[in-house]
């Protein structure tokens, strides 16, 4: 079957999106976590009412009377300094003082559930709805507010729209809850009370972008674009600065199937605040709309050519439309503006989609000497490993992957996989029990289960297995692996019928019709194994070791058309298989190219001095290999740009990198354009400004991750660096 490997698709934001970062006003957060899961939202608008409703607090209490105290006081101050806990000392005092202070119940409501302690949250909400004076509508309609997103915690809607509807009764124009009940209105998709709450929020406040942009959102969502496209661009018209309006409006033109428009809004969102959003729409764009995506990006690239985004961008784009090729180009691009590891993990991912086993790892294998402890390149090195046909291998790097994540279920599944392949039953079985223990929600793992105990010929507990896939397995999709179960179950007519909904699920996905050849080899059709075979071939499948090593080919690899397609994509040769571009000859030529170059050091209080120039100015390096970037510290920053080593052009991404005294601020970005590190020349070297005036510069990882393996020689005082 296929390799199966979703792992990569579990990674963070942050994994695909290197650049991207979120900035938000809270008060935008509904908007802004559209595709969040619907508890984490509500519980984001409980923290945003409650702390709107502390300051709403202390007024009415203050302007009652009454209630004055000390201990209520002091319980205020402590609030606002965001001293949670010494508050609530205070108003433990205040309750065996004055037990019927509703604000203060209100404010230890507050307390619970910024602490997430939602049940006490919801006690000292209730006392304080029975302490409240009548007369203090505004108090009631906050506490009734706040009881009704207590309620949607705990996902109890119709509580929560009845407290929110009285709420509003009490007080018609509380912002924040018209805002939080307008959210509900659209997770319910009622959309039009909730536009009605969204046009009041507009009358009370038309320069304020949040009801617009509920009623843009809404109108997106019902499919009436033209007005969701009116409704953002209001928005932009006050602020042409607000980066989710483009982001919503990009959304909306490519709902019409407007990409020149759509795109336009999309980058410019990203332009504004590298809004995650945009991203995400960035990669909806159809196929066919690829080249006008790659141009408008590739014009941001001239026009901010210290900026790795936009090449890395356009090589996403590409690797999303399995154009590896492409993608590879341009992340060398990339990796000459900024020396990040994201760059060399896609590169790597290029490769081995590829079938450049050798050059894939070698991308790693720089990547990891930049973040040497990521569990994420140690799984990908036993992937390819594994694919390039050193299961012993891929078996040590999926055990080495397991000993840092213990308890995460997929690595005993991929080691299991590998052991599987190996021939190591017993073994693979414990792997794939373990996996089950962790995650008994995944079904690749009952299926390898199913398989090991079939071939220890305990038939009852191997259907039991096979029968928990089916019933986990109901979506035929790229990850599915149900059609095997359901053959090993004897349900032939069901198996067949699944694999092909699979396989017309995406038509140019080259793993299913993998997965196809594998499947209708298990049910004894050759023929049509080996069409579909053939086809994922044609559709760029390159994990030659792995066909060669499947059992499930087994059969078919004994037929002459086996042989022929072999010979077609993967010709063999008598040290054994290899596929097109992944000759023994390129492994030698990587061999070869690797330079070895000496450099001197000098100790430096247990640190280790470099000399080097920096656009052709003489200067000394710390080696840290901690340090992520090259750091400058002001002084010397100040001296290269009032000598002229530094001109403004070098300065990456803020326009006020010069503060009131002519100095140059901390944390602004240059470019260092040319970087020469014993004999070794860079170009685009990435540095980041420090306050301290006399911090020494750090030669960090954008530099040494881009000179190659580094080995210190402390007897003879230099670096060995293998470039």
């Amino acid at each position: 079957m296929l390799n199966q490997n979703p792992f990569i698709t579990v990674k963070t934001m942050y994994k695909v999106f290197p650049f991207m970062h979120s900035s938000q006003a809270p008060a935008a957060a509904a908007l802004h976590a559209a595709g969040a899961p619907l508890t984490r939202r509500l519980k984001s608008l409980v923290v945003i009412l409650m702390a709107a409703i502390i300051c709403s607090v202390q007024v009415c209490a203050k302007s009652t009377g009454g209630k004055n105290s000390y201990n209520y006081t002091r319980a205020e101050e402590e609030m606002r300094k965001g001293n949670d806990a010494d508050a609530m000392t205070y108003l433990e005092k205040e309750m065996e003082e004055n037990p019927g202070n509703g604000y203060a119940h209100m404010l230890i409501a507050v307390i619970q559930a910024n602490a997430g302690n939602y049940g006490e949250a919801m006690t000292a909400v209730n006392k304080a709805i029975a302490r409240l004076p009548k007369k203090d509508k505004e108090a009631r309609a906050d506490v009734l507010g706040t009881r009704a997103n207590l309620y949607l915690v705990a996902r109890d809607t119709v509580q929560g729209v009845r407290d929110f509807k009285e709420a509003l009764r009490l007080d018609p124009d509380q912002w924040d809850i018209l805002q939080a009940m307008a959210q509900l209105l659209y997770e319910m998709k009622n959309y039009a009370e909730a536009d009605e709450l969204y046009n009041h929020m507009v009358a009370l406040n038309p320069m304020d972008v949040m009801g617009y942009m509920g009623l843009g959102r809404n109108a997106t969502a019902s499919g009436r674009y033209d007005e969701a496209v009116r409704q953002f661009s209001a928005v932009i018209s006050v602020h042409d600065d607000y980066s989710s309006a483009y982001s919503f409006r990009g959304e909306a033109y490519l709902k019409q199937e407007k990409y020149r428009e759509a795109a336009d809004d999309v980058i410019k969102a990203i332009t504004i605040e590298k809004d995650m959003k945009a991203y995400r729409h960035l990669l909806e764009f159809p196929k066919e709309q690829l080249p006008l995506l790659v141009t408008k990006l590739k014009g941001e690239a001239v026009r901010n050519p210290h900026e790795a985004q936009w090449q890395y961008l356009i090589a996403l784009l590409y690797h999303t439309n399995r154009n590896y090729s492409e993608a590879i180009e341009v992340l060398r691009k990339a990796f000459d503006i900024d020396a990040h590891p994201t760059f060399l993990e896609m590169t790597a991912d290029c490769q081995q989609e590829l079938g450049q086993y050798s050059r894939a790892l070698a991308s790693l294998g720089q990547a990891m000497q930049m973040r040497p402890d990521d569990t994420d390149l140690i799984a990908r090195k036993a992937d390819i490993l594994g694919e390039s046909g050193d299961i012993d291998g891929a078996i040590r790097g999926w055990t080495e992957y397991i000993d840092k994540c213990p308890d995460f279920s997929y690595g005993y599944y991929r080691r299991g996989f590998f052991k599987d392949n190996a021939g190591l039953t017993d073994s693979a079985l414990e792997d794939y029990e373990m996996s089950i223990m962790l995650d008994p929600e995944w079904a690749y793992s009952y299926l390898g289960k199913g398989d090991m105990l079939m071939r220890k010929g305990e038939a009852e507990q191997a259907l039991e297995a096979y029968r928990k896939v089916v019933e986990l397995d109901t979506v035929p999709d790229s990850n599915s692996c149900a059609m095997y179960a359901l053959l090993a179950l004897g349900e032939r007519e069901k198996a067949v019928d699944f694999m092909e909904k699979v396989l017309a699920g995406d038509p140019e996905d080259k793993g299913r019709y993998y997965d196809g050849a594998c499947f209708y080899c298990r049910y004894g059709d050759q023929e049509k194994a080996l069409a579909n075979l053939r086809t994922s071939f044609e559709k760029g499948y390159r994990r030659f070791h792995h066909v060669m090593s499947d059992d499930d080919l087994e059969e078919l690899r004994q037929t002459d058309g086996f042989r022929e397609l072999m010979e077609e994509y993967a010709p063999v040769r008598e040290a054994g298989m290899a596929p097109v571009g992944e000759t023994g000859e390129e492994g030698s030529e990587v061999a070869r190219t690797g330079e070895r170059i000496e450099v001197p050091f000098t100790p430096d209080g247990g640190c280790v001095s470099v000399k080097c120039t920096i656009n052709e100015l003489p200067l000394s390096f710390i080696f840290d290999t901690g340090a992520s970037v090259v750091s400058l510290s002001q002084l010397e920053a100040n001296f290269m740009l009032k000598n002229g080593y530094l001109k403004r052009e070098d300065f990456v991404g803020s326009e006020r990198f010069v503060d009131a005294n002519g100095d140059i601020s901390e944390g602004t970005v240059v470019n260092l354009r040319d970087v020469d590190f014993g004999g070794l020349k860079l170009t685009n070297v990435r540095a980041s400004v420090v306050r301290n005036q006399k911090a020494p510069l750090l030669l960090g990882q954008s530099v040494l991750g881009r000179l190659g393996s580094i080995e210190i020689d402390n007897p003879g005082k230099k670096l060995i660096i293998t470039h």
